[in-house]
């Protein structure tokens, strides 16, 4: 030889029944992605002085395609640990493209009757999660409008940090 040394490569041969295992296994993964992923809507309003003023109503707007889904509506809230409010008052409306209206008020609770928060804080912020609707059919494809009206009696609810609305397929 010339010096140069010959070096030999070889390939471990994959048999097919490892081919498809891993093509098994990564389909199940795909699978179990696709299936957690119901969330269809997700959008949150900032108050950057930590205050929600009474008149200002928070609006969504989502396109509907699938009108044979159930759909469950959220409301979620972010706000300080030293919330002063026992609960937290709104009124939740639903506007369907042929100009429907679905309309509601609702009370929910951040602290218990002791003043013990329900929401999950994490030092300096604390986040609940409130069910609107479940199961809320829509009649009609198109750009549903949704608004959040804060109903507290005073002019502003201090801390308040954010307001979302969170929209995900019903479990069928």
């Amino acid at each position: 030889m010339d010096g140069k040394k010959k070096i030999k490569i070889t390939m471990k041969k994959r048999n097919t029944s490892d081919i498809i295992k891993f093509l098994g296994i990564l389909l199940l993964f795909l699978f179990v992605i696709s299936c957690t992923n119901k969330k269809i809507f997700e959008q949150y309003h900032k108050f950057d002085n930590l205050s929600w003023n009474r008149f200002n109503y928070l609006k969504f707007e989502v396109p509907i395609e699938n009108t044979a889904a159930g759909y469950d509506i959220f409301l979620t809230v972010r706000h300080l640990p030293d919330y002063p409010y026992p609960n937290l008052d709104i009124n939740f409306t639903i506007f369907i493209p042929s100009g429907e209206m679905r309309t509601a008020d609702y009370s929910f609770e951040i602290k218990d009757k002791e003043g013990k928060m329900l929401s999950e804080c994490l030092g300096d912020y604390c986040d609940i999660k409130f069910s609107l609707r479940k199961g809320f059919r829509f009649s009609e494809p198109g750009i549903v409008k949704f608004e959040i009206e804060n109903k507290m009696t005073k002019l502003e609810t201090p801390g308040i940090i954010e307001v979302g609305l969170i929209i995900e397929k019903s479990k069928e």
